[in-house]
């Protein structure tokens, strides 16, 4: 029976580059599929070429080919990282980190009634700060992605997620509704209802703690996170 050298190994991997799979996980995943699909095929038919077997397994994918695969892994991983931000975020519901978060919703809540200013205002200042720090990050991100894509340092999906929404997508849009639908009128911090103010604050501290679960907690973490996805990340690194 004809079995696949390492030349052909090397082929089934620059044929999913060609075909947009860019991360190494998911093109070593496609290679074993199609070198076993393609084996199986000579098992029937020795005298089929390497060629002819490859795209008949590729046919296989569908109209879309590799996009399927690659869209399920990405909302795989992307659930293992939405979990990861939840478990780190409720740790700060845990002694000694709740202390924390209940001083600066204290704290905030100071802070808004001290301020005289009108909501509207105030609102307006932190989504252009906020604004100008997700700017800031994505330049970051796409700086970093284009290194690594000039480079031959070999690419992980889920290295990939953790990395563009630690740049500030998904959550980086939420202080923008967040206070264009709490805080639709002129008046101050200082006029409205204690309890409104309060939530208000306390919401705002939360949604800072995942930002920073997503900017420095989880990326100090990334190494861990990936040998344990990846049992082979440490040997290709």
């Amino acid at each position: 029976m004809n079995k696949l050298t390492q030349e052909h190994i090397e082929e089934l991997f620059a044929f999913t580059q060609k075909h947009y799979v860019e991360w190494y996980d998911l093109q070593s995943e496609l290679v074993d599929h199609l070198a076993n699909g393609i084996e199986s095929q000579w098992e029937e038919n020795p005298d089929l070429s390497f060629e002819k077997a490859l795209q008949i397994e590729f046919k296989k994918f569908g109209v879309f080919g590799f996009m399927d695969v690659v869209e399920e892994r990405q909302k795989s991983l992307g659930k293992k990282y939405s979990k990861l931000i939840w478990k780190h975020t409720l740790e700060f519901f845990k002694l000694p980190k709740i202390l924390l978060l209940i001083l600066f919703s204290v704290a905030t809540f100071y802070l808004l009634r001290l301020i005289s200013v009108s909501a509207d205002y105030l609102s307006a200042v932190i989504v252009i700060l906020f604004i100008g720090y997700f700017v800031k990050l994505s330049v970051s991100y796409f700086r970093e992605r284009k290194r690594s894509q000039e480079s031959d340092e070999k690419k992980w999906l889920f290295k990939d997620i953790i990395m563009q929404h630690g740049a500030g997508f998904g959550l980086g849009l939420i202080p923008i509704h967040f206070f264009n639908m709490l805080i639709p009128n002129t008046n101050s911090f200082a006029s409205m209802n204690l309890w409104v103010v309060g939530i208000i604050s306390f919401l705002f501290v939360l949604m800072c703690v995942m930002l920073y679960v997503m900017q420095v907690v989880i990326p100090k973490k990334m190494e861990e996170y990936l040998e344990e996805t990846y049992p082979e990340y440490k040997l290709v690194g």
